[in-house]
């Protein structure tokens, strides 16, 4: 039987799977990893090359940024490896940055504004200027920075330079206001104490960020609530960006559910990202994972394992993926730790429920948890709200229900570019 996919149809039909598949799947570069190492190579002490970097409209607001700050990027022939140069940065004018969709990027220029003297005025996608950002511009505010916003939102100003090394923070709305502060503290003049008022959500981002860190030689101490950095230099060096976690969710997913298998070559065991431990999440559904260091296979299993409860908070990106798959366990599911969801592109706790429901699924939802039955269910046509990780995660919910179309299926863009051409080749 012949499938005909056409992902660049608005709304695109996902053709359900009729087959086992095996494959091996390159993902992009994990687009945390490669967010951060671009910012550090613009506040580094010489050149720095990045072999990875995902092409995706993230990084894209993020290169354009830094190029209207004087940093100058080349890429090799083929653009598989970017030279980052910041001998030019400009810290002193007074400038208007757009960041587009990108509240990582966003969150980071803030940080990096205080570093400055002039005006950093920030803008952006009507999408982003609906996130938040209060705690981490009380931060600036309280670390010296004259800070105007439109309560926390978009558009933003901001004039440093940053006079003081010590700041309470709360971080739990968001780990990228501790991540922000951690990236650019080594370049402030007495370098910096964060108290920390409120344990951190998502914390495995944060080690994201101090792992990143110490590739430069760049030390950070952390002992309960208070984390001090000491002024320091970033070391220009050579580094590859690995795979994306939260994009291996997606074929981790689709291989448990289909009884199929992913091989991925650009992700490996000692990866710091917080979305790996969805294998381990795959595993207790019945799925057998081989990893080394380089790679990690999935190979689902013939009949699902029910899981009765799981936490997320450390892999939130990850939960969408796990909404797709629950209505397809023999039992229910209580997911909790879903609070920061709420603060994502959308509410993807609340679109998620709301999505799903219209394709037959029970979804109970909470503040910041959700219940998942087992469902009979249906083909319905999916809003995405222009978040990627809805798109996807809806995709992967299509492959076992006839009859589910996935609206913009453009937006995937944001992170990764060839999904739908990735995805086309399990059929």
């Amino acid at each position: 039987m012949i499938t005909y996919f056409k992902p660049l149809e608005d709304p695109c039909t996902i053709p359900v799977v009729q087959e086992p598949f095996d494959l091996e799947v390159q993902l992009p570069g994990s687009k945390s990893i490669a967010l951060r190492q671009l910012l550090i190579s613009a506040l580094s002490s010489s050149r720095s090359k990045l072999k990875g970097i995902p092409i995706c409209d993230d990084v894209d607001a993020m290169l354009s940024t830094l190029d209207k700050l004087g940093v100058k990027t080349t890429t090799t022939p083929n653009n598989n490896m970017y030279i980052i140069d910041p001998e030019s940065l400009d810290l002193s004018s007074n400038v208007k940055l757009d960041l587009h969709m990108s509240g990582v990027s966003l969150r980071l220029l803030i940080a990096m504004s205080g570093l400055r003297h002039g005006i950093t005025r920030l803008e952006g996608h009507q999408q982003l200027a609906a996130r938040p950002n209060h705690d981490l511009l009380a931060a600036m505010s309280s670390l010296g920075c004259a800070v105007t916003a439109n309560d926390g939102k978009l558009p933003i100003e901001i004039e440093g330079p940053i006079t003081s090394g010590q700041v309470k923070l709360s971080s739990h709305v968001s780990s990228q206001y501790l991540t922000a502060l951690l990236l650019v503290a080594p370049r402030m003049t007495t370098g910096l104490t964060i108290r920390l008022t409120e344990p951190v959500s998502s914390a495995s981002y944060v080690r994201i960020t101090t792992s990143e860190m110490a590739k430069r030689k760049v030390e950070v101490s952390w002992v309960n609530d208070l984390i001090k950095v000491k002024p320091q230099s970033y070391a220009g060096t050579s580094i590859l960006i690995e795979g994306d976690a939260s994009a291996a969710t997606y074929h981790a997913a689709l291989a448990t559910l289909h009884g199929s298998k992913v091989t991925i070559t650009n992700l490996g065991q000692e990866s710091n990202q917080g979305d790996i431990n969805f294998l381990t999440l795959c595993e207790r559904m019945g799925a057998t994972i081989e990893r080394t260091n380089d790679t990690v296979s999935i190979e689902g299993p013939k009949d699902l394992v029910p899981i009765d409860t799981i936490d997320m908070s450390n892999m939130p990106d990850a939960a969408p993926t796990l909404f797709a798959m629950a209505p397809y366990l023999p039992k229910s599911i209580h997911i909790t730790g879903l609070g920061t969801l709420r603060h994502k592109e959308c509410d993807r706790l609340g679109c998620s429920a709301i999505e799903l429901r219209k394709a037959g699924v029970t979804f109970k939802e909470g503040p910041d948890f959700a219940t998942i039955e087992p469902s009979k269910t249906n083909g319905a046509v999916f809003n995405t709200y222009q978040d990627h990780r809805m798109a996807m995660s809806l995709a992967v919910f299509g492959t076992r229900t006839h009859g589910c179309q996935i609206k913009d299926p453009a937006c995937v863009s944001k992170t990764y570019v060839d999904f739908w051409k990735d995805l086309s080749r399990i059929y």
